[in-house]
């Protein structure tokens, strides 16, 4: 051990520990104050360094133009510029309800007043009144809560396609609950025309696919196609509905061996036109497992029902929400 003390240390190590330099715990100390709190840091800045106090940041770290470097596309970060200068133009007096009001709008600020009466009454001082804070709020709350959305419109303008779209519609409906300046008007005019240009081009592409997969004869992957819309409110329409029922009811023959058979089951009954579709056969000799995976497809699509000789089933019903129990289970 003596030895160990003696010897230098290695380049790029760390000399010594906080417990054997008192210089360094009292240069700490002089930082943090004599009340012990500490200085306001910039947490976000903190987390990007992974310094000590605070766990690093391991989210994907967002693009300029809104999408993290790998795995899904993060959400966008807004930047602060209309709120920054919304808060410069207020009365000091006013910036304390301001971040309040930013934090969680009044429910916050009620929270913080009846936190600071409860400590006020405690150490026997004056309480705080709070309807001048309250009637303060209501006259701040609208300008916050413009600056806010400006800051979350023009991230998604900026990003542009780069915007996840869930995002965008979030932020073109969320525009009828703030009061819109001439400003806010056109910026939110401009989105609303960006997203109804790119649901259309999703829509076109998806009906697109959709085609080609019949054209060139695959049924399953065109049922597969239709099944997964690029929003919930595309319909297919009904001329390529139609080619759909025909083509994957002939395509459902005895001819067919079992296993592309029960592709084709699998697909039509994920599909929005399943109950509609009519096969022509099954498969000469079924299987147990063919009959089986029919039997419990005929809810869905009911044509099934005849094959088998059954009376046809009535549709399924809605789905029941799962219990928060069961689920954890």
């Amino acid at each position: 051990d003596e030895d160990r003390r003696r010897r230098p240390p290695r380049d790029g190590a760390d000399v010594g520990t906080e417990r054997d330099r008192p210089g360094r715990r009292r240069q700490r100390a002089d930082d943090e104050g004599a009340d012990g709190r500490g200085l306001r840091r910039d947490v976000a800045g903190r987390q990007g360094r992974g310094e000590r106090g605070a766990p690093p940041d391991r989210r994907p770290r967002a693009e300029p133009g809104g999408r993290a470097e790998r795995g899904r596309p993060g959400r966008l970060q807004p930047a602060a510029t209309y709120r920054n200068a919304v808060l410069a133009d207020l009365r000091p007096e006013q910036l304390p309800v301001a971040e309040q009001l930013l934090r969680g709008g009044i429910p916050a600020l009620r929270a913080a007043i009846d936190e600071q009466n409860t400590r006020a009454r405690t150490e026997s001082r004056a309480v705080v009144p709070a309807e001048p804070l309250l009637a303060m709020a209501e006259e701040l709350l609208p300008r916050l809560n413009l600056a806010t959305w400006k800051d979350r419109a023009t991230a998604v303008r900026t990003a542009a396609n780069d915007a996840p779209l869930r995002e965008v519609r979030a932020v073109v409906t969320a525009a009828s609950t703030v009061a819109l300046d001439e400003e806010g008007r056109a910026l939110q005019g401009a989105l609303r025309e960006s997203l109804e240009t790119r649901v259309t081009a999703l829509r076109q592409s998806w009906l697109g696919r959709v085609s080609t997969a019949l054209d060139e004869g695959r049924v399953a992957e065109a049922l597969r196609v239709a099944s997964r819309p690029p929003e919930p409110s595309a319909r297919i329409p009904a001329d390529v509905a139609l080619r759909m029922v025909t083509e994957a009811g002939a395509a459902m023959n005895p001819a067919v061996p079992e296993e592309q058979w029960l592709v084709l089951l699998e697909a039509v009954t994920s599909s929005p036109v399943r109950r509609n579709v009519k096969p022509v056969g099954l498969p000469d000799d079924p299987s147990d497992e063919l009959l089986q995976a029919v039997h419990r497809s005929a809810g869905q699509v009911p044509q099934l029902a005849r094959l088998l000789g059954l009376p046809i089933p009535p549709p399924p019903g809605p789905r029941r929400p799962t219990p928060v129990g069961a689920r954890r289970a």
